[in-house]
């Protein structure tokens, strides 16, 4: 049994993130993951709370793209090692649109660093769109929405060597419009404090129906991490997501460009119970990846009562 090793040193794995782009949640998606796989008879439960800023306003003779809100995506996660070198996993999801508060301080923060505003000063704080535009009639157009359920993932974890995994992902739409699926491997190596970890995945979907001229119905994702263990329950994280785009056909950066987010975080641990926190910005400021996001996740992990 390959499973999780007994570890003297703080190792999670990379932060669980996907890009936050609201179309790009509509898509399936593997979250990124270490190689080695929960031992039989163990479950994990967390919620991974994603708070996330976005302003995108572009046009061209053609098209016209304006998302402009903040987005909370709850995604409540449930796994399960149930046979040796064999995990599964359950992610359903909650979203909430709104105009949002952090205007203010998102320019500001891109103000304080030398980060470009993408013309944000020229809308005011608050405001709410999630818009896309074809020759002035609405291709899509979203009002505010509470809190609904997203879609239904379901991912299957097989480790085949101590350092490598291959996963299996399948999509359910409740949200969305189709399902989709995907494959993809998880590979880890460590060196006393130091841990990196690469996951490459293949995905397949046919996105929503009313933007299917402008969405890919394949596409790359790609994670790689490192992590610093600073003691036994405490490390910190640097982490890459991107991959090819999933949107297509308006010749705007915002809409077709490549998806690419720095994550830089930390996470802790205290007996069964752990937490991750992060911070997630585009590295492009012209591409479709959400301008900020404060990511947060809490779970427990512990064997269930009667199994060995």
């Amino acid at each position: 049994m390959l499973g999780l090793p007994c570890l003297c040193l703080a190792q999670q794995g990379p932060f669980p993130i996907r890009t936050q782009q609201p179309i790009y949640l509509q898509t399936v998606t593997i979250l990124p993951t270490r190689a080695a796989v929960l031992d039989p008879g163990v479950l994990e439960i967390r919620a991974d709370s994603a708070y996330s800023n976005l302003f995108e306003n572009a046009s061209n003779g053609a098209f016209n793209i304006n998302l402009d809100m903040e987005l909370w995506r709850v995604g409540y996660v449930v796994s399960y090692g149930f046979l040796p070198d064999w995990e599964a996993s359950l992610e359903i999801a909650t979203l909430h649109f709104e105009g949002g508060f952090l205007d203010s301080f998102v320019q500001d923060f891109h103000d304080a660093f030398g980060f470009p505003n993408g013309g944000r000063g020229a809308v005011a704080n608050g405001a709410f769109s999630y818009a896309v535009l074809q020759n002035g009639q609405a291709l899509y157009n979203v009002a505010p929405q509470s809190y609904n359920a997203g879609d239904l993932t379901v991912t299957l974890k097989n480790q085949i060597l101590p350092e490598l995994a291959w996963l299996f992902a399948m999509k359910f739409p409740s949200r969305s419009d189709n399902a989709g699926f995907g494959l993809g491997v998880a590979a880890e190596k460590s060196h006393r404090r130091v841990h990196g970890y690469l996951n490459l995945n293949f995905l397949v979907d046919d996105g929503n129906e009313g933007l299917e001229n402008l969405m890919h119905k394949t596409f790359f994702d790609f994670s790689a991490a490192g992590e610093y263990s600073f003691s036994k329950k405490v490390s910190a994280l640097l982490q890459l997501v991107g991959g090819t785009p999933r949107l297509k056909g308006t010749g705007l950066e915002t809409w077709d460009g490549v998806p690419l987010d720095l994550i830089i975080g930390a996470r802790g641990s205290e007996g069964k119970f752990f937490w991750q926190a992060a911070f997630s910005e585009d590295v492009t400021a012209v591409g479709p990846s959400v301008d900020f996001t404060a990511w947060i996740s809490v779970g427990m992990r512990g064997r269930v009562s009667g199994t060995r």
